[in-house]
């Protein structure tokens, strides 16, 4: 059986997409810029975005048969005062590894981009399925949506085997870049009160990583897939107050404080549908929002940093 590559393998979606089918007993090449900053039960191959010189060999080497993409700056706080940078590992990384699945004729190419890629959803249209324009407001919604037009431009010109995914609010074991959850749940586990300066209104639609990991796997192994680009949530929408009040449910000791300025610079987006993701993929996410937020905190007792 031809191997799987998979890109960003030291994140929190590349990770648990790598043990995913790791665990099913099938071929997968971690590829990433570092290893992992705690034990993983696989090597990492060592490669930039941006060298496809190296890429190429990895792909070559290793049998490749298609390719998981999670690499790239994930999030708009990351690489937010290098917007270059954002640019060239999201867009020029990602149309890399185009190129090789052209040149190789390989198979599955499954992209990560992102529901920042929408920005602001049209007025009136809700739910938004994926034919939604792409309109986005930041830097890095717009590489998102930059390299999710090249996977489907790609799919259209070349008959790359391509898709993008439209991934929510991801949270979960492993994630260290900032985020509303993992915050208020260190600090009500190492008793320290939560104070947000927004109001609380800010709307989120988010999934648990291992829903989002097998997304992926779905999308990987699908047979025909039409149209080329799903969305990926929960499935529900709530203000950060009600997240709160899930994390007060789960941790009793919480203290989450919010202020009264609200978050101009939030995406106003309604609640994505992803009714068309299960009819092609056969995918719906399986953990609940209390489910996941559960599990999240029982693994940051486990493993503070």
């Amino acid at each position: 059986m031809a191997a799987v590559l998979v890109t960003g393998a030291a994140g929190m979606i590349g990770r648990r997409v790598v043990e995913m089918l790791s665990a099913a007993g099938r071929p997968v090449i971690a590829c990433d810029r570092v290893t992992p900053p705690d034990p993983a039960d696989y090597a990492t191959v060592l490669s930039e975005l941006a060298d496809i010189h190296r890429l190429f060999d990895i792909v070559v080497q290793g049998a490749v048969a298609g390719i998981i993409h999670c690499g790239g700056v994930s999030g708009p706080m990351v690489g937010r005062d290098h917007p270059a940078g954002t640019a060239a590992a999201n867009i020029a990384g990602t149309v890399n590894l185009l190129e090789i699945a052209r040149q190789r004729r390989l198979g599955r190419f499954v992209y990560c981009s992102s529901v920042s890629a929408y920005g602001h959803t049209p007025p009136g249209l809700d739910p938004v399925d994926a034919s939604a324009p792409l309109a986005a407001t930041d830097i890095y919604g717009a590489s998102k949506a930059a390299a999710d037009l090249m996977v489907r431009a790609y799919a259209s010109d070349y008959g790359v085997d391509a898709v993008a995914l439209r991934i929510g609010f991801v949270f979960g074991p492993r994630r260290r870049t900032a985020s509303f959850l993992g915050s208020a749940l260190r600090d009500a586990i190492d008793g320290r009160a939560t104070r947000i300066a927004e109001d609380g209104e800010r709307m989120m639609q988010m999934v648990y990583v291992e829903d989002v990991a097998e997304a992926l796997i779905a999308a990987y192994d699908a047979d025909d897939v039409k149209p080329r680009a799903f969305n990926v949530t929960s499935g529900t929408r709530l203000k950060l107050q009600e997240l709160a009040e899930l994390v007060t449910q789960a941790l009793p000791q919480a203290r989450i404080r919010f202020g009264t300025t609200p978050d101009r610079e939030a995406n106003r987006q309604a609640r994505f549908d992803i009714a068309a993701t299960e009819r092609a993929l056969g995918w719906r996410p399986r953990i609940t929002l209390e489910e996941g937020i559960a599990c999240y905190a029982d693994w940051l007792r486990q493993n503070p940093f």
